[in-house]
């Protein structure tokens, strides 16, 4: 069975590594602060920094950690890049585009799902990470059935549960299973 790749725990980081995530995390932090602080003169029309701040430093730390993930090849890293990059994206479509939190919310709940679905090529382990893939993607796509309109909650809750349950047995099952092959 493999495991998520670690580098505390696979081999110690080099000086050059170090050094170049250290320099990456202070330029995207400069190019964040001038961006922001050209939004605050007022120099771009439409923005200001009411609608841009939050945004921008999520995708800025989420850049950090993609850059150095990749660099350092840290699937750890990589996974946490994600956990900022959807909610700035979110974010930047609320405030720049017809949509509504309303309607983006399931992005939230699909975040475990996208971080592993990408954390997986780097990882190579493809079974752990398809499994929080499936079971968030599943959670998510029930809740875009209601932010979309589709159905309300009055179908949305019964399949939740329905899902749920589903796993809850799924598990149930499965721990047996591995209970017998151990005896």
């Amino acid at each position: 069975r493999t495991t998520m790749k670690n580098n505390s725990d696979d081999y110690e980081l080099t000086k050059g590594q170090k050094l170049a995530g250290n320099i990456i995390a202070g330029s995207y932090t400069v190019a964040c602060g001038v961006f922001l602080l050209i939004v605050g003169l007022g120099l771009i029309d439409g923005l200001t920094v009411s609608n841009i701040a939050l945004p921008t430093i999520l995708l800025t730390v989420g850049l950090v950690f993609l850059t150095t993930a990749i660099i350092q090849t840290n699937t750890v890293s990589l996974w946490l890049s994600f956990a900022f990059i959807v909610p700035a994206v979110v974010s930047y479509l609320n405030n720049f585009t017809p949509l509504a939190y309303a309607q983006l919310y399931p992005l939230y709940i699909a975040i475990p799902a996208i971080a592993s679905l990408f954390t997986m090529l780097m990882s190579r382990s493809y079974r752990d990470h398809l499994k929080a893939v499936f079971f968030f993607g599943i959670i998510a796509g029930i809740f875009a059935i209601e932010s979309s309109g589709a159905a309300g909650w009055g179908v949305v809750v019964p399949v939740l549960v329905v899902f749920v349950g589903l796993m809850i047995v799924f598990t149930a099952l499965k721990l047996n299973k591995s209970e017998d092959d151990n005896e």
